[in-house]
């Protein structure tokens, strides 16, 4: 378990935002960072500006706020970018993990929990996936966790501990790159199609960006689960004409129409075995798909 003050990197981003305000509420000492120096209107509340590349601004901070241990969330988020932004996606992540685990090993920080992604695997085919399976991404977004995590492994050798977790596809209404799920939404309230060139028969696991920050909360105080990668997902592989059918029950004006075929953007994964993060952090999902997705509509019409 760690000891110290806790630096979120990227805070203001929806994972970040929602582990700052989990931490908080758990008695954690939280010193939020992000890449951005005006805070943004929806977030709830100011967080140090810090970008992270090179190692001495990164290292300052770490004395300065005399930190303990670090949740690293910032970097190019997405698959979506990749295409178009290879080498911004892959020197922005590669880049800071590294610079970041530097600055970490001089100041003595005793743990990272790192923000990876089930886009590590690369297409896996239709069967179970654990953590033993070899990351095989072949996109820039998923070759880029999959490089950080190896740079976890890296330094662990100079005592720098760390939790590497693999999220699936995380939503939450403050996400701000493209989610289907805030789309079908925000377009059956503003009483606008949503028409997509894939997604009929297309299959994608989704976890609630609470559920991750819980995980984080895990993995800074598990004393047994370090040194290794754990699934976060909500256990469940939903078609996203499954996802429509939810989200047209709730709101029945919604017209969504998708073409059959796979999203270009993103990877066939198969089933994420959750078994060890249930094991080894003490962690499992708590909200569901159809529950998620009232929480967002309750958020998007304001009425939460």
């Amino acid at each position: 378990m760690t000891s110290g003050r806790v630096l979120i990197t990227g805070a203001y981003g929806l994972i970040g935002h929602e582990t700052v305000l989990a931490l908080r509420s758990a008695g954690f000492d939280v010193v939020p960072s992000d890449i951005l120096s005006e805070r943004p209107g929806d977030a709830a509340f100011e967080a140090v500006p810090l970008a992270i590349s090179g190692v001495a601004p990164i290292l300052q901070v770490l004395k300065e706020h005399r930190i303990g241990s670090i949740v690293h969330t910032a970097g190019v988020s997405g698959p979506m970018l990749g295409k178009s932004r290879p080498h911004s996606v892959l020197s922005t992540n590669v880049g800071g993990a590294l610079d970041l685990y530097e600055a970490a090993r001089l100041a003595s920080v005793q743990r990272i929990v790192l923000t990876s992604s089930a886009g590590a695997y690369g297409d896996t085919g239709e069967g179970i996936v654990d953590e033993s399976m070899p990351l095989k991404a072949t996109s820039a977004y998923g070759v880029s966790k999959l490089c950080a995590e190896q740079i976890a492994h890296a330094y662990a050798h100079h005592d720098v501990e760390s939790v590497i977790l693999r999220p699936s596809w995380v939503y939450g209404h403050r996400r701000r790159t493209e989610c289907v799920i805030k789309m079908m939404i925000a377009d059956a309230l503003a009483h606008a199609p949503t028409r997509l060139p894939y997604g009929a028969g297309f299959s994608r696991q989704f976890v609630h960006v609470s559920d991750v920050a819980a995980s984080v909360h895990a993995a800074l105080t598990t004393s047994t689960g370090v040194q290794r990668a754990y699934n976060i997902s909500d256990g469940m592989r939903y078609p996203l004409d499954e996802v429509a059918r939810l989200v047209r029950d709730r709101l029945p004006l919604a017209r969504i129409d998708l073409a059959d075929g796979p999203d270009p953007d993103d990877i066939l994964c198969g089933q994420l075995d959750i078994s060890a993060a249930r094991a080894g952090l003490d962690w499992a999902p708590r909200i569901d798909l159809p529950t998620g997705i009232d929480e967002m509509i309750m958020a998007l019409t304001g009425r939460q």
